[in-house]
């Protein structure tokens, strides 16, 4: 006599949740603690990444705080964002006549900020406000500079050193 369709089906399922979840936990288990911490953090930074102390050199100099820079438009852009706190200080970075240059710190390759003809350079230079977050957007053909590396901006005078890339 053979079981009803139903009970075939419940029992397939139920083996293959079995093994399923045995090989998660296996896989679990064999990683090392370190292992799961990493892959819980953001990516993992160099051992040169920004002091806390330039930071707030940053913040009293130039009136920003770094946010992060990122990989956007599937890795072929790098996102800067930063926020201006006091925009009297920071109106040299808004300035149109400068050109900021990205450099990725291992290779001293540069990056700039594209400027299509349709929208021009993709980056804020309006007058800036305090408490607005405003962004930046690199090029980076190739995707070069990968999640991890490190890289500086400078936009005039303005100087921003080992900016972990997410």
């Amino acid at each position: 006599m053979s079981a009803p369709s139903s009970t075939i089906n419940l029992k397939a399922t139920l083996t293959f949740l079995t093994v399923t979840l045995f090989l998660a936990m296996a896989d679990v288990a064999a990683k090392e603690p370190a292992d799961i911490e990493a892959a819980d953090s953001p990516a993992s930074s160099p051992t040169k990444s920004q002091h806390p102390r330039e930071k707030t050199l940053m913040k009293r100099m130039w009136g920003v705080e770094v946010i992060f820079v990122r990989q956007t438009s599937a890795g072929y852009m790098l996102e800067f964002r930063y926020k201006v706190l006091d925009p009297e200080k920071a109106k040299p970075l808004f300035e149109r006549r400068t050109k900021p240059v990205l450099t990725h710190v291992e290779s001293g390759a540069t990056f700039i900020v594209p400027t299509p003809p349709k929208t021009g350079a993709l980056r804020n230079s309006n007058e800036p406000l305090a408490d607005h977050t405003y962004w930046m957007f690199f090029a980076n053909p190739g995707k070069f500079i990968e999640p991890g590396d490190l890289v500086t901006i400078e936009i005039g005078d303005f100087v921003a050193t080992n900016i972990v890339v997410r």
